[in-house]
């Protein structure tokens, strides 16, 4: 495995690598657990306009990914908490799994920059018009080789990958931010789905993962 310095001039147009961010939470508690005890990184691999983002925490009790195939729009989310294991598969186009607290997000775009793990960053502003969900900043790099590589989220008006951003779970206000990143190559079984899940439907997903956040 090669690891290279993300913060070298060369690693403009990469299309395959890993990236972690840190998760901050703006809540003191939720769900019941301190927020020291909850997930504090994901880990974000992508290949050939795949992506797969991990959340992971609770001493690997706590294990949520989402794999994006943005060549077809389809992903696919798999959640485990202790033994409980499920897998929900999304239509094509369909929005992606656990964004629904961020509907009637509107995106206002800047000409602010900055840098980020080594990548230049643009700033838009995510606001809530109609909703009590406070406006936060989004800092996204045009300087990763993805295609639309937001896909169908809300943040799918977002022309490059988000760097630093928030998102909600359940009661869980997120914050995230790269912090590093390694260019490697991630090999395709990265991207196998899991064995042993049990199938469900978005909202059976959406709830479990709610109740435990909430």
């Amino acid at each position: 495995m090669l690891l290279v310095d993300c913060n070298r001039r060369e690693r403009q147009g990469l299309a395959e690598g890993r990236i972690e961010f840190k998760i901050t939470y703006e809540q003191q508690e939720v769900g019941g657990y301190s927020a020291s005890l909850l997930p504090s990184k994901m880990t974000m691999e992508f290949r050939e306009n795949i992506v797969k983002n991990t959340i992971q925490g609770g001493m690997g009790f706590f294990n949520l990914v989402n794999v994006s195939d943005l060549n077809t729009s389809h992903f696919i989310t798999y959640l485990k908490f202790i033994d409980k294991r499920y897998i929900f598969s999304g239509d094509e186009n369909e929005t992606p799994c656990c964004f629904g607290m961020l509907d009637g997000m509107e995106i206002d775009f800047t000409r602010e920059t900055k840098e980020i793990i080594g990548f230049e960053c643009k700033k838009a502003i995510a606001t809530f018009p109609d909703g009590d969900i406070k406006s936060f900043d989004i800092w996204y790099t045009e300087e990763l080789q993805l295609d639309k590589p937001n896909g169908n989220s809300p943040f799918q008006k977002i022309p490059g990958v988000l760097l630093e951003f928030n998102t909600i779970m359940g009661n869980a206000n997120m914050h995230m931010v790269a912090k590093n990143c390694d260019v490697t190559r991630v090999p395709a079984r990265v991207f196998e789905l899991p064995k042993n899940y049990t199938q469900v439907s978005k909202d059976e997903i959406e709830t479990i993962l709610n109740a435990l956040l909430d």
